[in-house]
């Protein structure tokens, strides 16, 4: 794993000019599915650069962005996976404000991707993400603070999207599993913070099918 780090990251080596055709806007809009292919083909299956991670948790974004017909967003994912593709092959120096603005929101769906898929575990913590991520926590406060919400408060609206979906599913888990599944401390906890976000307990919520 590499070192913690703020905003700078260790340059990457090249061995000579980068030979990668980066798809363009009007490429990508008009078939996403090749488009995605060769940016992820793009990116050597061997890297201990890290910027990979980043760049595939960038295409899965667009490729969620295309499939939600979220046009408003898809015209700067463009942008970010091509560059982070190009910091992938040597020919955008990390250092550079370009690249940083890149890695700084391939860092931040990354942080997001790692946190859904520990979300089950009591102990997900801004520690633990920074871990996985290769930053600081710090440095993790300062991605989230360029959103909406905070660390904490992402958390926990998916925690509790996600124990709407299972109170939606047939047949019905049991509220306490749910609880489980969702990474809340406890049943106690699950009860207090979804009903202060719902106005529903979540048996309430099951039995109204919303």
């Amino acid at each position: 794993m590499r070192g913690k780090h703020e905003d700078q990251s260790p340059e990457a080596s090249s061995t000579g000019p980068a030979r990668l055709v980066v798809p363009t806007v009007v490429e990508l809009h008009a078939d996403q599915t090749p488009a995605l292919e060769a940016a992820r083909r793009s990116a050597p299956t061997a890297s201990n650069r890290g910027w990979a991670p980043l760049l595939e948790a960038c295409l899965a974004d667009f490729k969620e962005a295309t499939e939600a017909g979220d046009s408003a967003s898809i015209p700067a994912l463009v942008k970010i996976v091509a560059d982070l593709a190009l910091i992938e092959r040597g020919a955008i120096r990390p250092g550079s404000r370009r690249a940083q603005q890149a890695l700084r929101v391939g860092r931040l769906s990354l942080a997001r991707r790692l946190i859904t898929r520990h979300l089950a575990k009591p102990a997900l913590s801004p520690g633990m993400v920074a871990d996985l991520l290769g930053v600081s926590v710090r440095y993790l406060h300062v991605l989230f603070e360029a959103t909406e919400a905070s660390f904490s408060q992402t958390v926990t609206a998916e925690r509790l999207s996600e124990s709407r979906r299972l109170l939606r599913e047939k047949p019905p888990q049991p509220i306490a599993d749910i609880a489980l599944a969702c990474g809340f401390g406890s049943l106690a906890t699950f009860y207090r913070i979804f009903s202060a976000s719902e106005g529903l307990t979540p048996g309430e919520y099951r039995a109204a099918g919303l």
